[in-house]
């Protein structure tokens, strides 16, 4: 019984799988002989009783002409009366008619059938996949059991539904890209900005006292102008790329010393700009060693941290700079002496969009600082880390890897 009913899975399966050529082909040909087959009947049936009318009438003398005549041959019935003379009109004209009639009823039927078995389902999932793609709707699966032409257009269709959901999904990337660029600027130019400010409210504090030589005031504006500068580059930068992947990373050979001397510029300026002190320390090896570092990512991420720890911290800042020869490992921390991280923001302060401490100013933030950070990190072969300091506060430490 498993086999036969496996035989028939089979010749169904095969059945299914006709293209429309040959599975009209073999509807035609079953409608062929089932006309056929029926006509026969008919005929046979018509012929026989139309002999046993004659017959009744007793005209055994046309009875032989009859068998001779075959199954289609007509004759008049005037000698019958009015009942048995329609009787064998009905009789002879669907002896006669019979094959056309049949075969008109079974085209309609057989095409009624074809529509039903062959075409009305994909159509109407076809219609279906096509109006919910309309709709913007491409949560469904378009799934056709046959390989036929309309098996093989579903199969098409459901390319396209995936190849729209492949595009909306990058589509939804390019946006949180392009968001994420978007506040990465706004983040990357709060910093920059303050540091300026810083310079700003320095050189107005002293200039009215006298108490900046014209040496001092040319250095700080040459620092202004170097912070401009530095500012109009990112710009540019951030307007030609679409994804904080693609800022560029451009290694070169430096002193140790210049990079610190950029970290106590921007130090000196934040101290000017606000209440919150900050403090630089540095360790390691001399500022006369050099290192092949993109100075540019490194004062992007100290730029950032600075931005969180300001927007946190009650009082004082620390920052620490470090250089691991043997690992040729620039190190860089940040710790302030605000609320510090949670647990839960302790998981979750990397990644993008998330708020990075507690407590804090009630101001508006994208809560993309950190992320960015990692990123730059990332790309300058090293990591970032967050964690609490055992005096309280947030420490955040960024590693670059150098090659000397």
């Amino acid at each position: 019984m498993d086999w036969l009913e496996e035989k028939l899975e089979k010749l169904q399966r095969y059945i299914r799988n006709l293209s429309f050529r040959k599975a009209m082909i073999a509807y035609i040909l079953v409608l062929a002989a089932v006309v056929f087959g029926l006509s026969y009947l008919t005929i046979i049936v018509c012929w026989q009783w139309e002999i046993m009318e004659w017959m009744r009438y007793e005209q055994e003398d046309l009875v032989h002409i009859i068998y001779q005549k075959g199954p289609l041959w007509r004759f008049e019935y005037h000698f019958a009366d009015g009942t048995d003379q329609q009787k064998l009109v009905l009789l002879d004209t669907l002896r006669v008619w019979c094959p056309y009639i049949y075969a008109f009823a079974g085209m309609i039927v057989t095409i009624c059938i074809f529509y039903k078995k062959r075409l009305a389902r994909p159509l109407l999932l076809l219609a279906d996949s096509v109006e919910r793609i309309r709709g913007n709707d491409l949560d469904f699966r378009v799934s056709y059991e046959s390989e036929d032409e309309l098996g093989s257009l579903c199969d098409s269709v459901e390319a396209m539904r995936l190849e729209l959901v492949q595009g909306k999904e990058e589509m939804w990337r390019l946006v949180e890209r392009q968001k994420e660029l978007n506040a990465a600027f706004a983040h990357d130019l709060r910093t920059p900005l303050t540091v300026l400010r810083g310079y700003t409210d320095f050189l107005a504090r002293y200039i009215p006292e006298g108490k900046i030589s014209e040496e001092k005031m040319q250095d700080t504006l040459a620092l202004m102008s170097g912070h401009l500068k530095r500012l109009e580059n990112y710009s540019r930068t951030m307007k030609g790329i679409r994804s904080i992947e693609e800022v560029p990373f451009s290694p070169r050979q430096t002193e140790l010393g210049s990079i610190h001397k950029r970290i106590d510029e921007v130090v000196f300026a934040l101290n000017h700009a606000g209440d919150i002190r900050i403090c630089y320390q540095r360790y390691g090896a001399e500022d006369a060693v050099k290192v092949e570092a993109d100075d540019n990512i490194i004062m992007e991420v100290l730029e950032n941290l600075l931005s969180n720890a300001i927007r946190y911290a009650q009082g004082e800042i620390e920052v620490a700079s470090d250089y691991d020869e043997g690992k040729r490992e620039f190190l860089l921390t940040v710790r302030d002496d605000g609320a510090g991280f949670s647990d839960e923001q302790l998981k979750m302060a990397l990644q993008p969009y998330h708020k990075e401490y507690e407590g804090g100013e009630a101001d508006e933030h994208f809560g993309i600082g950190l992320h960015i950070c990692r990123e730059f990190c990332r790309k300058h072969g090293g990591t970032l880390n967050v964690a609490n300091s055992i005096r309280g506060g947030a420490v955040v430490t960024a590693s670059f890897t150098c090659r000397v």
